[in-house]
């Protein structure tokens, strides 16, 4: 019941009443109608009206004490249920859909886990995190790493839309050794992250791929290495005790020792890590078809130290992070790689898989046993397109150019046709002679895709070429890029695929927009 004046009406039948009545979401006043021989109300006199109305202010004071405090308390609730970044422990389980081009899908995520496998030359170590709308970032290693190094790399920043991180060279991973050199992001709302490590002459990077899409089951991708280079794996944990099985697949059945035990093809490793544990395996031979499988979700990373490839050029540092086997798509689009650099397309099988691929307009059939793979080659003018009853992993090694010194091998894991996404926003790596982005997408929405929010200047692309994918036809577009922050999108929401490759003098990187399912 509300608080307001009554008024009375003298009648000689009976006496009208207004009495205001104030409820939670609205105010009414309800007439009563009353007998003279009922009294509701005494006759107030004027000394009683003053006491009455010091009544009511009253209430109402306490009243509006009352809704004050259950405000406060309310609002203390809330404010103790935000994160706090500077002593969060815990990593972020399932992920809450935010606002903006996508929902939590992809390569986009609220938490990422960062390492840097042993490069051939000394490199500097770069992260790269990009935000739509601003985040805060709590960035984090474990608890059993060094004070010097924490201190370097421990933060807690806003990041109003990238944040470039540089991280000591000393977090590079040393093979056969159980290591806290994992770093773990965290961030308010959803990101993406890309690792750079650029020495002299040689880089590798990679998409990171966030917690809440990580698994128990990978299958690793390397190269057959040259000279005295070696193929290596790397995983990491984000749970205490978790029992990794690593069941090697050689191309070459070398002895492989590990605190000696010597380990063959289809021999077993088992190690034990605590969270944020790292362990890193190198051989002198390929490991493609490798099966790593973990008791809780691991992050898992593979490649090559440095490694030449197609009998030219020299040599250059290769990692992707890998996607779990249940995130693999059976089919993709392989754009070319530009300046006159050919690609490598190697189809890895997860499963016994008949597999199609079309170059031009000539279509092959091969049959691919479990966690066998073959390889085939685009020139700079070539598309591939390649689909399987199965699912299939795909990888794109980038050569060095034919009629310059641009570029060496890169490495970049091939997004699905069912894993693109509809908005991007990645920072384009500083230093390079050239950048360039390629563009998948349905070839009805080609004209919607815009770069920065404008749409693409012809004089910038440097390939285009339609794919006939069954009904219907996509359209390839690789276009000359400028250095910083990129965004990606479509007018009409259609989703795409970025690939991002860049060259300069003996030195070539690549990685994709995302390479999971959504």
């Amino acid at each position: 019941m509300g608080f307001g004046s009554i008024f009375k009406r003298n009648s000689l039948n009976e006496s009208l009443y207004d009495i205001p009545v104030t409820k939670i979401t609205s105010s009414r006043n309800f007439k009563y109608i009353i007998r003279p021989e009922i009294v509701i109300i005494p006759e107030i006199e004027d000394s009683k009206w003053k006491k009455w109305l010091i009544f009511l202010l009253l209430v109402l004071l306490l009243m509006l004490l009352g809704t004050m405090s259950a405000l406060l308390i309310l609002r203390l609730t809330n404010d103790n249920k935000q994160p706090n970044f500077q002593t969060t422990t815990e990593l972020p389980t399932t992920p809450i859909p935010v606002s903006g081009q996508n929902i939590t899908i992809g390569s986009r995520g609220k938490g990422f886990i960062v390492l840097f496998m042993k490069n051939f030359v000394i490199s500097t170590k770069n992260i790269y995190v990009t935000s739509e709308n601003g985040v805060q970032m709590n960035m984090s290693t474990s608890e059993h790493l060094s004070t010097s190094l924490k201190s370097q790399i421990d933060r807690v920043v806003s990041i109003p839309s990238n944040q470039h991180i540089i991280i000591p060279r000393e977090m590079e991973l040393t093979s056969f050794q159980k290591e806290t050199k994992s770093i773990l992001i965290e961030t308010s709302e959803d990101v993406f992250v890309i690792s750079h490590a650029d020495g002299s002459a040689s880089v590798g990077s990679t998409t990171h791929i966030p917690l809440h899409k990580l698994s128990t089951k990978y299958i690793v991708i390397t190269t057959e290495p040259a000279s005295t280079w070696k193929s290596q794996l790397a995983v990491a944990a984000i749970e205490n005790n978790t029992t990794v099985s690593i069941t090697f697949k050689m191309r070459r059945n070398m002895p492989l020792n590990i605190n000696g035990v010597t380990f063959y093809n289809n021999d077993v490793f088992n190690v034990t890590l605590n969270r944020l544990e790292t362990y890193q395996i190198e051989h002198v031979t390929d490991l493609t078809g490798t099966v790593i499988e973990s008791s809780t979700p691991i992050a898992a990373f593979s490649g090559n130290d440095c490694n030449t490839l197609g009998g030219s050029g020299a040599c250059d540092h290769l990692i992707e992070q890998l996607p779990p086997t249940e995130g693999v798509d059976n089919a993709y689009i392989v754009p070319p790689n530009s300046d006159d650099r050919d690609t490598i397309i190697r189809v890895t099988a997860l499963e016994n898989s008949n597999i199609t691929y079309t170059i031009g307009s000539t279509t092959h059939a091969v049959y691919l046993n479990q966690l066998t793979y073959f390889d085939t080659q685009i020139s700079s003018s070539q598309t591939c397109f390649v689909e399987s009853e199965n699912p299939i992993l795909v990888t794109g090694f980038g050569l060095n150019s034919k009629n310059s010194d641009l570029g060496d091998p890169s490495m970049t894991i091939i997004p699905g046709l069912n894993q693109y996404l509809d908005y991007y926003k990645i920072v384009v790596p500083a230093g390079y002679v050239n950048n360039y982005v390629s563009i998948m997408i349905k070839q009805p929405s080609r004209n919607s895709f815009r770069i920065n929010g404008t749409m693409i200047n012809t004089h910038s692309v440097v390939f285009e070429s339609n794919v006939f994918v069954g009904n219907g036809t996509y359209n390839v577009r690789s276009i000359r890029v400028t250095e910083g922050e990129l965004t990606a999108s479509t007018v009409d929401g259609e989703r795409f695929e970025l690939m991002f490759a860049g060259v300069t003098d003996y030195e070539a990187y690549g990685f994709s927009g995302n390479s999971m399912l959504l």
